[in-house]
């Protein structure tokens, strides 16, 4: 298949695909609609809620040491339910948090855009005549005015223009509620101050987004000063009025959600800068002491079989952030509790839950139907003995990995593209020399030795970072986090390059089967055995960012890819020159056709099974690049040379079978989809039901994300080295490319299939480009080996 026809024909037909296997998440960001809502009224649900949301709180806090001397706070983390929650935004701020919340999807909230109390004066208007001057309200979205005590957001316009152009809705779960007869109340803000006039005071009042509706609204609540009582030695002066607040929770109608923001935390650390480490600390101890006091107050009312008290933070102190704790504590209590964790299907990861999670999990306190799109799974628990002892493992497991990435991932990226170029400017500077490199005895034959040693270890790296996934959790137990660290970096570059030097002394094609098939097998052994290695490996998941939980990341989707590819044609290509004869007279056998196509098949179907692989993207681009790689190496002389016609029909006929895999095995009635359902079947779900709208604006949105990877990410680099390089060994020498299909036919059936398959996931995926660059190294770097062999003039390896 000629290079050029090819690009062309798979980016028409992944654009297609893009249309076609993301229809269903389309209905993720339009109006929700309501199953079964003529059960309105006979819903049987859970009567009053309280959420105690305390920004700045976080892990550092739930420490064994602390929780010592919060005996109320120790009891919740004991009886209670406990979770990690990923709270990241584009901003990591709680105004972000709690609109996200609010729309069950990632949304941002708009500094200005402050809550406020119907009677309140802004500017000399009361904010109810505002709210009527900004967005018209009363009118035909409600018959009444707001009572005195709601709570209004009138610059709510910001709000939706801000986040229209993303295309999140907002107020979702407060309409939600209210359609379901819900009463919603908010009780305290973080103010930072008290007793100004409201335009002198720092105000953050962000906690209403989380429960206003889609009109601004929330029927009642307390903010400001209402909500605070002064306290000269505190920060501000200010601290929050916890008896005003708990009598204004104790007056809650039943069914109800009341959301209670206890700002003291939140205002200490923002005046950190003015107390020295011993005051400070000292003032922490006092408020986290307070706060216990007023937790066993609520703890004590909750009656069993009728309330429920969840507990969480929307934003992780600085002290914690500055440590990479960004998950933030999220706990549940109900009267009669036992010691459990928090369990998401979201995340398949015992303890780690996303916002979204949350919000369809209070949707499901009250019986209330989840709308399609809405991407969060409610929250069960598990009953475990040292929930939060455990937990606090994995979160230093998951920091870990987070710190580690400045030390070794980026730079690994970084090492990739100076090996790269430095062993083209190798070949181009050898070919110069000419035969007078003959003379140059034992020092061409150390050099060469050393720059295949380097290319090799581009292909030993992944393997030897998804093993130490295995090594990750004991040496974080062990040594502590910073020295795991270090043992790590040193781990990894020794290991690399061990395995690439033993590699070296083998023959080129017994090297490439080896790593090609042995770095398969080992992440496939891991997929199915859990992925406890891809979990803590630096290339794996990280939690902290929210970019995988479970499955095959896309790192190791193109690896995965890449290297099954090349080891399968490596080891044809061994066969094809054992025979002694040309394509045309050597075929590979039926036993060895039907091995390959069983492999590639199985591959194929564990990327697309929900509890294996779950990545559509990755199954779409894998079918592509087996199916090329078995045409040109199975089906016959005239596929090797598709024309545009037949190549298309090909790509056509592979995406097809892509996607009819996907839709067996995600399927409702699926086996495999039986125990547990991933994120392309529930995008299969919204597809059943319908939801079309807004499409255009999640292609552009993929493609937006795979543009800003393009400008940001270090692996869009290694991607474009990787691709300069092929360039230049296939144009200089002209007619290179003629004399390799000539001589090695299989290597070139790899590599082309791997070329495919590596534009097949830049199109296919989100963030393609991280696939894409992981894949094209099983290309360039065997390249540049081949090249090196014909020039070297020692004895051909």
């Amino acid at each position: 298949m000629k290079l050029r026809k090819m690009l062309w024909v798979v980016g028409i037909l992944g654009l297609f695909l893009q249309l076609s296997t993301n229809l269903g998440t389309a209905g993720a960001y339009s109006n929700p609609t309501i199953h079964n809502a003529e059960n309105v009224d006979g819903a049987e649900r859970v009567k009053k809620v309280t959420v105690v949301s305390i920004p700045g709180l976080s892990f550092l806090e739930l420490r064994p040491e602390q929780l010592a001397g919060l005996p109320h706070f120790k009891r919740l983390t004991e009886s209670g339910a406990v979770g990690a929650m990923n709270i990241r935004t584009a901003n990591r701020s709680m105004r972000d948090v709690y609109t996200s919340l609010g729309a069950g999807e990632p949304a941002a909230g708009v500094a200005e855009a402050q809550t406020f109390a119907a009677k309140e004066i802004r500017h000399g208007v009361p904010a109810s005549e505002l709210m009527n001057r900004y967005t018209g309200l009363p009118d035909g979205n409600r018959t009444s005015p707001p009572e005195e005590d709601a709570l209004l957001v009138p610059d709510l316009a910001m709000i939706k223009r801000f986040n229209k152009e993303q295309a999140y809705g907002v107020g979702v779960l407060g309409d939600l509620l209210n359609m379901y007869g819900i009463h919603r109340s908010v009780f305290g803000s973080s103010d930072l101050g008290r007793g100004l006039h409201l335009e002198q005071k720092q105000l953050r009042r962000y906690a209403p987004l989380m429960l206003m509706d889609s009109n601004g609204i929330v029927d009642k609540g307390a903010l400001g000063d209402d909500a605070a009582t002064v306290i000269v030695d505190r920060p501000y002066g200010t601290s929050t009025h916890y008896a005003h607040l708990t009598s204004l929770w104790e007056e809650r109608q039943q069914p109800s959600i009341t959301l209670i923001e206890w700002g003291d935390l939140y205002r200490l650390y923002s005046d950190r800068t003015h107390y020295d480490q011993d005051r400070f600390n000292e003032i922490k101890g006092n408020v986290l002491r307070e706060m216990d006091q007023w937790l066993g107050q609520i703890m004590k009312e909750v009656h069993p079989g009728q309330d429920s008290l969840w507990m969480f933070s929307p934003e992780v102190n600085g002290e914690a952030a500055r440590a990479k704790l960004y998950l933030s504590p999220i706990l549940h209590y109900t009267a009669g509790s036992t010691g459990e964790i928090l369990v998401s299907e979201s995340t398949r990861r015992n303890g780690v839950v996303t916002f979204q999670d949350f919000t369809s999990t209070l949707l499901s306190e009250f019986k209330i139907p989840i709308p399609i799109g809405q991407v969060g799974i409610p929250l069960t628990s598990a009953r475990v003995s040292g929930g939060l002892a455990a937990l606090l493992q994995d979160q230093s497991s998951m920091q870990m990995i987070y710190r580690s990435r400045p030390y070794l991932l980026y730079p690994f990226a970084s090492y990739e593209m100076a090996v790269l170029l430095v062993s083209l400017l190798y070949i181009v500077w050898m070919k110069r020399k000419g035969s007078a490199w003959t003379g140059w005895g034992k020092t061409a034959l150390r050099s060469t030795k050393v720059i295949r040693t380097l290319l090799l270890s581009l292909l030993t790296a992944p393997v030897v970072m998804l093993m130490m996934g295995w090594l990750a959790a004991p040496l974080t137990a062990l040594l502590g986090i910073s020295v795991a660290i270090i043992v790590q970096v040193i781990a990894f570059i020794v290991s690399s390059l061990s395995l690439a030097w033993i590699l070296e002394s083998c023959s080129q094609t017994k090297t490439m089967i080896w790593l090609g098939v042995g770095t398969a097998a080992v992440i496939m052994l891991d997929t199915c055995t859990g992925a406890h290695a891809m979990k803590h490996s630096v290339l794996g998941y990280d939690p902290m960012i929210g970019a995988r939980y479970y499955g095959i990341g896309n790192e190791y989707m193109g690896v995965l890819i890449g290297a099954l590819v090349l080891g399968t044609t490596a080891a044809l290509q061994r066969r094809f020159a054992a025979a002694d004869a040309g394509a045309e007279a050597w075929a590979p056998g039926r036993a060895a056709q039907a091995a390959v196509c069983a492999v590639f098949l199985l591959v194929t179907a564990c990327l697309a099974a929900p509890s294996l692989g779950a990545n559509a993207g990755g199954a779409l681009s894998a079918a592509v690049a087996f199916g090329v790689a078995g045409a040109q190496c199975f089906a016959g002389v005239r596929w090797r040379e598709l024309r545009l016609g037949r190549g298309s029909a090909l790509l056509a006929a592979l995406l097809a079978l892509g996607v009819g895999a996907l839709w067996l095995l995600n399927s409702a009635d699926s086996p495999a989809a039986f125990a547990r359902e991933s994120h392309v079947g529930r995008a299969f779900h919204a597809l059943r039901a319908g939801q079309f709208d807004q499409i255009g604006h999640l292609i552009e949105r993929k493609l937006r994300m795979n543009v800003h990877l393009l400008r940001a990410s270090v692996w869009s680099k290694v991607l474009i080295t990787s691709l300069f390089v092929m360039a230049v060994l296939v144009l200089r020498p002209r007619g290179r490319l003629r004399v390799w299909q000539h001589k090695n036919p299989y290597w070139m059936y790899g590599f082309s299939a791997n070329m495919i398959g590596a534009i097949a996931a830049l199109l296919l995926n989100d963030s393609g480009i991280v696939a894409a660059a992981t894949l094209i190294v099983f290309v360039a770097v065997p390249m540049l080996l081949l090249r090196l062999r014909e020039l070297s003039y020692t004895e051909a390896k």
